[in-house]
């Protein structure tokens, strides 16, 4: 019995010590839990903090490069204006002001052929305004033109065109005529479409009526003619020494007037039973450009007031009966 109960004692004590450890064991893991628990968080939240102050470098270095790389860009596209403004400063300077004055009564026609060379790398060619005839390289296209718009193929059916624009002919003629029928009180016997026109614009164009869309498509004919070889450049300047002098002998004040009698012909013209009014479209939009753009001619240079004389150089000029016969 004594041994029993010393047995018991025993099992008693060890069930005693087991319960000690078990304790502790369970006391040690709610200590190193926590810390471990801890330390996780710890690591975890210097990780993102790492992570945060990385990406907030990487975007700023990333604003920095793209700034940089902005400015550098502005840097060259602004050099690039500069030259193509230098270029055009060089074409305008290489003329007179009575050149460029003849010239400008073409930019109408001038802004097309802006568009029809124009390429995204270079830029605008703006020197075109003060170029006499079209770059080489689209001469099939002007020959292509010329013949379907004025049966134009040689020099003697050039000048057989320039000398009904400039000679009387043209659609000015036929626009005063109209003009002068409903000042009479005439109006019956007009083409309705045409008494229209001429109405729609008279305040704005008055005496002068469609002159100036003579006068452009002139000189535009000259230097596509000087171009494919039609005309000599002498003649072509010619030519334009001619359109000068009948503008500066017109009633225009000011480019605002010539590019609304610019319009006013074009208009009459498509009236008069065009079918094929390509030439005809975007004329309002480049008159437009032409008068209010920095970049246009027409800004840079205000329609000469009156009485003043054009510097010119010692080119000769032409008279109108020169213009009026077919040469060979």
């Amino acid at each position: 019995m004594n041994g029993r109960y010393r047995n018991g004692t025993v099992a008693v004590a060890r069930s005693g010590r087991g319960r000690g450890c078990y304790a502790a064991g369970v006391t040690l893991w709610h200590l190193v839990i926590p810390v471990v628990v801890g330390l996780v968080l710890a690591f975890i939240w210097w990780a993102g903090k790492a992570a945060l102050e990385g990406a907030r470098e990487g975007l700023q270095e990333a604003n920095v490069e793209l700034a940089q790389e902005k400015a550098a860009r502005g840097a060259q596209e602004e050099e690039q204006a500069a030259d193509r403004r230098r270029t055009v400063e060089a074409a305008a300077h290489s003329l007179s002001e009575a050149e460029r004055f003849a010239l400008n009564l073409r930019a109408p026609f001038a802004h097309l052929w802006i568009q029809i060379f124009e390429t995204s790398a270079s830029g605008r060619p703006l020197e075109y305004f003060y170029s006499f005839s079209p770059p080489a390289g689209k001469e099939d296209e002007l020959r292509a033109s010329l013949e379907a718009g004025w049966d134009i193929t040689d020099h003697a059916s050039a000048m057989s065109s320039l000398a009904w624009l400039l000679g009387g002919g043209g659609h000015h003629a036929p626009y005063q005529q109209v003009r002068q029928s409903l000042q009479a009180g005439s109006a019956k016997e007009l083409d309705r479409r045409l008494a229209a026109v001429v109405g729609k614009w008279e305040p704005e164009v008055g005496e002068v009526g469609g002159l100036a869309f003579d006068l452009a498509r002139a000189a535009d004919i000259a230097g596509q003619g000087v171009a494919l070889g039609y005309l000599s450049e002498a003649q072509g300047w010619r030519v334009l020494g001619q359109c000068r002098q009948m503008a500066r002998e017109a009633a225009f004040r000011d480019w605002a007037q010539y590019g609304q009698s610019f319009l006013a012909g074009a208009e009459f013209w498509k009236s008069g039973g065009v079918t094929d009014g390509l030439r005809n479209r975007g004329y309002a939009k480049t008159v437009k450009w032409l008068l209010e753009d920095t970049d246009s001619p027409w800004q840079r240079e205000p329609w000469p007031e009156l009485g003043h004389v054009l510097g010119q150089r010692e080119r000769s000029g032409v008279d109108r009966a020169e213009l009026s016969a077919t040469l060979n």
